[in-house]
Parts: C-alpha cells; structure tokens; sequence
C-alpha cells in the first residue's frame, strides 16, 4: 500500500455568486477511505489531521470552461504507526549450588 494516499477533483467557477463574500470557485474533492485512517491515525496520535492540496489550471475538453484540477494528499504509513511489541522482560536466573560444595 502506498504511504501517500491521493484523491482528485475540480473547482469550477461559482455560478451562484450573488454576493461578494460568496466564493469565487466552488468543488469538491474525494475523501478514501486510506485517507480517512490516515486522518483517525493522526488525531490519535495526538497530530493535527491535515490534508494537502495542489491545484492546477486546466480546460474542460466538453465544455472549454477553465477550472481548477485539485489533488488531496495524505501522508500515512501503517506499518510505521504500529507500535513495535514491547521487549521480553528478562527472567532471573536461579541456581541452586548444595551448601557442602562451597569451598569457602
């Protein structure tokens, strides 16, 4: 299994602009389950869970209209998170030496 696990999706001009405080682009992007142990792992640890993004300037081929292609990103290695087993704990020895035998 990947250690980054990698979902796409778009922004797209907001049609429903009305206001100025409205957002110029709206979109959304896919969530995998990966992702989303990756995210649980992290806040588990006690991390803040954070997804990183990257977005690219494309051109519908159906329509023409521009928007933006968007990667989201996490970064989660399961095999790291495992906590190793813990050490065996190291067992006394015991010898039994008869008294006679003892030369001193």
């Amino acid at each position: 299994m990947s250690k980054y696990h990698k979902t796409e999706g778009g922004l797209w001009p907001n049609d429903e602009k009305s206001k100025p405080s409205h957002p110029d682009m709206k979109g959304r992007v896919e969530v995998s389950p990966e992702q989303v142990k990756g995210l649980i792992a992290m806040a588990k640890e006690g991390k803040t869970p954070k997804i990183q993004l990257a977005a690219w300037n494309r051109k519908a081929k159906d329509t023409g209209q521009e928007y933006q292609y968007v990667t989201a990103e996490v970064f989660w290695d399961p095999e790291a998170q495992a906590a190793p087993p813990p050490p065996p704990k190291p067992q006394p020895i015991e010898i039994e030496l008869p008294e006679d035998d003892i030369p001193f």
